[in-house]
């Protein structure tokens, strides 16, 4: 208990922002903010322009902000609308700074000044309940913790949020799927404390419920009904929200395995994201002969699309290659994802083999399905590519018949010369698979492994297959 205690007194020194840090936050938010009154009155946009976030609620990590600057319009406006003249006045007003533009239900601008990352986000004014967009709920957020969130629990706010990058599970972006700072705030809410929330969630088993504002006090089965999530978190500005949606499975189920193993054997260690060095090359290739050269990669460039829903494109992608492999009976043991944002992107598969048999067994329908069998005794009989049978195998009509083809490499390679739309190959991707793109192992791989250090850091963090927080 001592070691937990002294722990946290430790952290809460390195992880609250300092009076200097603070005056210089809120002296770029409030530069920011004027700029973009200034432009918004240009354009003769009615925009209440306001700080949100974990800056304007005093939640945020020394040394990490996010100034969130939202953009608050009439109803009247489109969607359209919304967007376009919302953005056009946050870049005139940034001018002079690197713009990226994101993306969560709609597009949204981000920059850094003086040091300090800044969003400019687009939302309706609304009352509450009548949302129009995802990101009318943040002004209510605001508030909601500002009034009920204590000046200690900031404190206890910042120690989870660290404890969440620290193991890498923070952010309800598409990249991550994992805990917001909304929902951080509601659970210290709820439980009061840092170490509460881990002493709780050591135990959670689905599904858990959390109802801040007792919106479903009696009616506790309703939740079941209307949230399918292990975890529901109702987000006390909307009753219809679930708070953890964002959540992967594989997140939430590590987040109470880390606080388990963090309440075992604390650590200062768990608060401390830990870079992985690549491995040498000569260890790389060592590892590759180990595993039976089974690691297959598809390397490609500059997919047009912003930040977020490159992620999107990527994941999904990564799902339907997977589906094509296993479909093709190649037995994927792990795959995963990676981009540097800007001109290279690696989906990466480890097979249990990368080559198969020439022959594979190919089940037909049932006996007892006499429409079904002669359709498929016609379809087989006599075909060259059908080796064995058909036979009658229990109650089935059974052949073996000739893989189309016999090595995962060959078998990606073929299906996205044409963009690979056809299985699933996500929109934005497929041109760029049609230009250019290297499905690589063995030695392509080495060399791909040897030229990029960034991808070579994801390819090690993969290769050593376990959380960085167990060490």
């Amino acid at each position: 208990m001592r070691k937990t205690l002294d722990i946290y007194n430790s952290l809460a020194r390195q992880i609250t922002p300092s009076s200097t840090e603070r005056e210089r936050v809120h002296r770029v938010a409030e530069q920011v903010r004027t700029r973009l009154v200034a432009e918004v009155e240009r354009d003769g946009l009615d925009a209440e322009v306001r700080l949100d976030g974990s800056v304007a609620k005093d939640t945020w990590l020394r040394g990490d902000a996010d100034i969130d600057i939202f953009l608050r319009v009439p109803v009247s406006l489109s969607r359209a609308e919304l967007e376009g003249r919302c953005l056009r006045a946050a870049k005139r007003a940034l001018k002079g700074y690197a713009i990226v533009e994101r993306f969560a239900e709609h597009p949204y601008v981000e920059t850094r000044v003086d040091g300090v990352r800044v969003n400019v986000v687009p939302c309706y004014r609304v009352e509450r309940g009548e949302w129009r967009s995802a990101t009318d709920r943040t002004p209510f957020h605001t508030e909601y913790v500002r009034s009920h969130l204590t000046p200690d629990q900031r404190g206890e706010v910042r120690l989870l949020k660290r404890f969440l990058k620290g193991i890498d599970v923070y952010g309800a972006d598409v990249k991550v799927s994992g805990f917001s700072g909304m929902l951080s705030e509601t659970l210290i809410m709820h439980y009061g404390s840092f170490a509460e929330t881990l002493k709780q969630a050591r135990a959670w088993k689905p599904q858990v419920t959390i109802d801040l504002e007792s919106y479903y006090k009696g009616r506790e089965r309703e939740v079941q009904d209307l949230f399918e999530e292990p975890l529901v978190v109702i987000d006390p500005v909307d009753r219809g929200r679930n708070l953890a949606a964002s959540i992967s499975r594989g997140n939430l189920w590590e987040f109470i395995a880390a606080a388990r193993a963090f309440s075992s054997k604390p650590s200062v260690s768990y608060f401390a994201p830990r870079k992985v060095a690549p491995m040498s090359v000569e260890k790389f290739r060592r590892e590759m002969q180990r595993r039976g050269w089974n690691l297959v990669a598809l390397e490609f460039g500059r997919v047009d699309a912003v930040v977020d829903v490159i992620w999107s494109q990527l994941y999904r992608t990564e799902r339907s290659l997977r589906n094509l492999l296993k479909q093709e009976g190649y037995n994927v043991t792990r795959s995963a994802s990676w981009s540097n944002e800007k001109d290279l992107n690696v989906i990466l598969f480890e097979l249990e083999n990368l080559t198969l048999p020439p022959v594979r067994k190919h089940l037909g329908p049932p006996v007892a399905r006499a429409q079904a069998s002669e359709l498929f005794l016609q379809k087989h009989m006599n075909r060259n590519r059908t080796v064995s049978g058909p036979w009658i195998d229990d109650d089935r009509w059974t052949v073996n018949q000739l893989r189309d083809n016999t090595n995962a490499v060959a078998l990606v390679r073929s299906r996205i010369r044409d963009g690979g739309r056809q299985i699933g190959v996500a929109s934005k991707i497929a041109p760029v698979l049609r230009g250019h793109c290297g499905v690589l192992a063995g030695r392509a791989l080495i060399s791909f492994y040897r030229k990029d250090r960034d991808a070579a850091r994801f390819i090690t963090s993969f290769l050593k297959g376990r959380p960085a927080w167990l060490g």
